[in-house]
């Protein structure tokens, strides 16, 4: 057994007139931890006196988002570790989830490592695989892995280290040659190009940024006999399939641009996209979002509200840049 001495967490914020903490700050509290400690920064004074007052044999962290001090690493007894949601040394940095599903990785996993000053280089003590299968988003991946992490840690990890079954010196060195970092994602990176990209570079982008910041693709469309209008429409719930399933949809004499539907695609209604570069596989997307409107819309009403009167079609960066 082991006791929850105190909780870490990022100082509550004032929106408008209401003060919002952290979903953590709120769960600690719920649970009755007996402190719950909010520095403006890891390496506040004042913090790292209230964390040495409280003499703890282990630190954890999980995606807490700040470099930790010296001062901090040589508080407990026992050591510090991390929750890291990659196969380490692979996606060291801040975006490991979403880069991992960017790369089209087939297997990804659950690490926890001591933390040292250089960023998620420490020594490993346990890993834990699994299969991946290109169906899954960034935000449902790392709430899986945290939920498998935080039960590795807490039904294995901890307690080797209060029985100092497992130390710094006994864990596994990481390979340094194996290294992939995952730096933090840009806003820039969520548009597609169907010009020069694949259909499976597409998804797996879809997949890794889904939420935040998403990904846009590059349409020429409009919803009456008006002339076609050029904008970014942000797009979800991708697939790739071979042209040879959806061949009949598209019109023998249809350009490359040219967007289709596809009404009894196996995981529902879509609409399909062929990229210049990859005319061998087709781009299933299932969710699109109109600049100016307040909700995602399905296939099925994109194709009736803007590929109805006119056939919508993607556009390459040099018209993309005389349209929007």
């Amino acid at each position: 057994d082991f006791e929850v001495c105190a909780v870490v967490s990022r100082p509550p914020k004032r929106v408008k007139k209401a003060v919002s903490k952290t979903a953590v700050h709120e769960l600690a509290e719920k649970l009755g931890v007996p402190q719950v400690l909010t520095p403006p920064s890891a390496k506040d004074k004042e913090f790292l006196e209230q964390l040495e007052a409280l003499k703890p044999d282990v630190c954890v962290t999980a995606a807490y988002g700040e470099y930790l001090p010296k001062r901090f690493l040589q508080t407990p007894r026992l050591g510090t570790v991390n929750l890291h949601p990659s196969l380490l040394p692979r996606w060291r940095g801040a975006s490991p989830v979403q880069r991992c599903l960017q790369a089209g990785d087939k297997e990804t996993g659950i690490t926890i490592l001591y933390t040292v000053a250089k960023m998620d280089a420490g020594p490993i003590i346990v890993q834990e695989k699994i299969s991946l299968d290109g169906s899954e988003t960034s935000p449902q991946l790392l709430d899986q892995l945290f939920e498998w992490g935080a039960d590795l840690l807490v039904d294995q990890v901890i307690p080797k280290l209060l029985r100092e079954e497992v130390t710094m010196d006994t864990a596994q060195v990481q390979d340094e040659s194996l290294v992939e970092k995952a730096p933090m994602i840009t806003k820039e990176e969520g548009k597609l190009w169907p010009h020069n990209e694949t259909a499976l570079q597409m998804r797996d982008k879809v997949r890794g940024f889904t939420g935040w910041p998403g990904t846009t693709l590059p349409v020429a469309c409009s919803g009456s006999k008006a002339p076609l209008e050029g904008f970014r429409i942000k797009v979800a719930d991708a697939e790739v399939v071979p042209v040879g399933e959806v061949q009949s949809l598209i019109g023998s004499d249809s350009p490359a641009e040219e967007l289709f539907y596809v009404p009894d695609a196996e995981r529902g209604p879509a609409v399909g996209l062929r990229p210049a570069e990859d005319l061998e596989n087709v781009l299933l997307l299932r969710s699109f979002h109109i600049p100016g409107k307040n909700h995602d819309v399905p296939a099925e009403t994109f194709k009736k509200g803007y590929m109805s009167v006119q056939p919508a079609r993607w556009i390459k960066p040099a018209e993309e840049a005389e349209m929007v």
